[in-house]
């Protein structure tokens, strides 16, 4: 699910069963619920998206936007439009197509970096680049591994779980939401619990929203 600490170089067979993985009911049901929620929280503005470890383009194409573009250090062909780039160095900013206002990361960031080395990630996009608002970035743990760091996965990948706790890593730039979903999966098994994290720009219109001062009106997911 993850790529640890070093970037690995994923092979045809990977890219085939993670493809697979994408279309499982279960994982299809979780990660069109987290969509939808960050859709239906972002639905007052234009939302313009950077996908940061783009992969297969998962959120190009199941995730809400008005403009994307995908950034990944591997090519796979399948999204456009794509910057080849290392997302760490945010000299890729000025490559993209155009300023982005939110960016998501669907298990790259968060596996592939300790706690400390991912929030200073997070915050210099907020502090670098003034035009992000928002933000979903995926991790996850395995239940019954949820004490280790690291773990060893599917393929061979060492990841790092998402299993800090958010009040070490409070941020003066941006407010957080967390959301913990089972997903159980044929490639990576049945304790596998995602975390989700919704991230705003502190004083733009979805930090009360993540505070719990109010909510947006319901809207359907994908699926319902």
């Amino acid at each position: 699910m993850g790529q640890g600490k070093t970037k690995p170089t994923y092979t045809v067979t990977f890219y085939e069963r993670y493809s697979d993985y994408l279309l499982e009911k279960s994982v299809r049901a979780s990660h069109d619920k987290v969509f939808a929620q960050f859709a239906n929280s972002t639905k007052q503005v234009q939302l313009c998206v950077v996908d940061l470890g783009c992969a297969l383009g998962e959120y190009s194409r199941y995730g809400s936007y008005d403009r994307y573009v995908g950034v990944d250090i591997n090519d796979t062909g399948r999204v456009k439009p794509f910057v080849k780039a290392d997302y760490t160095d945010l000299g890729f900013v000025h490559r993209l197509p155009f300023m982005p206002n939110a960016f998501v990361s669907l298990f790259s960031i968060e596996p592939m970096f300790p706690p400390r080395e991912r929030y200073a990630l997070y915050n210099a996009l907020f502090e670098r680049v003034p035009s992000i608002e928002y933000a979903l970035v995926g991790g996850f743990f395995y239940d019954g591994r949820r004490m280790q760091e690291m773990v060893t996965e599917t393929g061979g990948l060492m990841s790092y779980q998402t299993i800090e706790d958010p009040s070490e890593y409070r941020s003066k730039n941006f407010s957080e939401r967390r959301i913990y979903l089972y997903t159980p999966s044929q490639m990576f098994g049945r304790d596998v619990v995602e975390v989700w994290k919704i991230l705003a720009r502190r004083g733009s219109v979805l930090e009360p929203v993540l505070r719990g001062e109010k909510a947006p009106t319901e809207t359907p997911g994908k699926n319902a």
